[in-house]
């Protein structure tokens, strides 16, 4: 897969448009973006926007602060963006599979990919004990 892609291609084209704007601006808040895309000639309402980006909030796409009556919202790095997508699909998948999809994916894996999961391995996952199962004795 290609490393080199960007990670607004991933969201359809209203969800799309509003990452861009946030991400153009920095931080914007629902009527930064609302300007925004009003440049862009897209006439929307304050509440489709605010949706779209509770979505995105929802997602993991973006985060927010709150700042008075209203919250701020940035993009998250692509990095970031790309490790929540995959740990979705990897969990779902584990839920739904078990340990068959598990195996699946280390078969996909080339050997440049395999040392980067032994490098996540030792470096150990938060909240699990050293070998990755439970710290109770």
């Amino acid at each position: 897969m290609n490393n080199s892609g960007d990670i607004a291609e991933t969201l359809s084209g209203l969800e799309r448009q509003v990452f861009l704007a946030v991400r153009h601006a920095g931080q914007a808040q629902v009527n930064d973006v609302l300007a925004r895309l009003a440049d862009d000639g897209r006439d929307l309402a304050y509440t489709t926007v605010m949706t779209v980006l509770v979505r995105l909030w929802e997602k993991g796409y973006v985060i927010r602060q709150k700042k008075g009556k209203a919250y701020l919202y940035a993009t998250r790095d692509q990095a970031e963006i790309a490790g929540e997508i995959g740990g979705r699909v990897v969990r779902d998948a584990l839920e739904r599979y078990g340990a068959g999809a598990l195996t699946g994916l280390v078969q996909t894996l080339t050997p440049e990919q395999r040392a980067i999961v032994v490098r996540l391995l030792a470096e150990g996952a938060p909240g699990a004990g050293a070998d990755g199962g439970s710290t109770d004795a």
